[in-house]
């Protein structure tokens, strides 16, 4: 994978109203792209090359630019599959997600956190149910930026255990103080 390659599959997203084919491996070979142009301007540095350093660096940033696009447009897309009850082209990372949405649809329910282990995606069509008016439905949730053991909340609930880069639906009092200790980000849920 490289930068020409990136901007190819993001091409191939906006140009497409379903997911397009990226490979299994998309987000490894993504990953081990950044660390290879990381590793680069690292080893120019060392040898006092400036220029080619902050060329790496240059490519660091427009690589992540680009890939933030292209997770951003799958994201909408996996919603709207999820919606639908239609599983289509996935990464792993992505059937876990479709996964948890899909079961938000379906009961009007997030579960605590991604599951770790890979669930199977249903193949039939389900029809959501609608949300009873007494149930709230969350507007906000956390994606986990470290690994956590079991945590409590004021109410003495136990969340967790959670893996870094699990996405979970906490109390606010609780995703107030894992925001405080960067060990969480907040992300909104749109209706």
């Amino acid at each position: 994978m490289d930068i020409v390659k990136l901007r190819e599959l993001l091409e191939g997203e906006l140009s497409s109203p379903e997911l397009t084919e990226v490979g299994e491996e998309f987000y490894r070979e993504f990953d081990s792209l950044i660390k290879a142009l990381k590793l680069g301007a690292e080893s120019s540095h060392e040898r006092g090359e400036n220029v080619e350093e902050k060329l790496y660096l240059a490519q660091v940033e427009i690589a992540e630019k680009l890939a933030r696009e292209i997770i951003k447009i799958r994201l909408h897309k996996l919603v709207d599959l999820a919606v639908e009850g239609l599983p289509s082209e996935m990464t792993e990372e992505e059937k876990r997600i479709f996964s948890v949405l899909r079961a938000f649809v379906e009961r009007g329910e997030v579960p605590e956190a991604l599951p770790r282990e890979e669930q199977p995606i249903r193949e039939e069509i389900a029809i959501a149910k609608p949300v009873s008016p007494q149930r709230k439905v969350p507007h906000e949730a956390y994606i986990i930026l470290v690994d956590l053991p079991k945590v409590l909340d004021p109410g003495l609930r136990e969340y967790g255990p959670f893996h870094a880069g699990d996405m979970a639906v906490l109390p606010r009092e609780l995703g107030k103080v894992l925001l405080e200790r960067s060990a969480a980000e907040r992300i909104k849920i749109t209706p």
